[in-house]
């Protein structure tokens, strides 16, 4: 009865492991479409779209936040509980945020001009750093995710995400490969 206990935990682990990975991915192409476009593109317009590199910044965020959304979700999952109840507020808190931010980017693309909604979009950015900042505070004794990594998190997620300042976005990416190479390593090591 144990080996089959531990077969089904091992096959969750190994889904939410590939889950995890997939929405890094989605992550680091989002990232890379925004960063790129920001450095290479011309400024954002702000108000109706007059370049292509309008369209590109505000598609990223499809990718960009689903694939956020997925690893934040995959991250929690992969730790079974052990990261409380701060854990599951961070997804929860990071969920609703992301989804009102790729919604408002996916009605600003089709509109083709940038919809301000009141304050929400800034609220719901500094909530995605909220979020993140609860499933990192939760994750911190679990040691699923090196310390380093889950300090730096919260203000890479601020400031190379929706709210994106220079080359941070191509930092952030460089981040989420990272934390993709090693939450295998890690989760191997605890099995142990």
């Amino acid at each position: 009865m144990t080996a089959t206990a531990l077969r089904a935990e091992t096959r969750s682990d190994t889904f939410w492991l590939r889950l995890t990975l997939v929405g890094l991915a989605l992550a680091v192409l989002g990232l890379l479409m925004m960063g790129l476009t920001m450095l290479l593109g011309p400024e954002a317009s702000g108000g109706p779209f007059r370049h292509a590199s309008d369209d590109v910044l505000t598609a990223a965020a499809l990718p960009h936040g689903l694939g956020l959304f997925l690893a934040v979700l995959g991250v929690h999952r992969l730790q079974r509980g052990r990261d409380g109840v701060l854990g599951r507020a961070g997804v929860w808190v990071y969920g609703v945020c992301v989804a009102e931010l790729i919604i408002q980017c996916m009605a600003s693309l089709a509109a083709r001009s940038e919809l301000i909604w009141g304050p929400v979009y800034p609220l719901c950015a500094f909530g995605l750093m909220v979020g993140l900042a609860l499933l990192c505070a939760g994750s911190w004794r679990v040691g699923l995710v090196p310390t380093w990594m889950l300090a730096l998190w919260p203000p890479l997620g601020l400031l190379g995400s929706f709210l994106a300042v220079g080359p941070v976005p191509l930092v952030f990416a460089v981040f989420l490969v990272v934390l993709g190479v090693v939450l295998p390593t890690r989760l191997r090591a605890q099995a142990l």
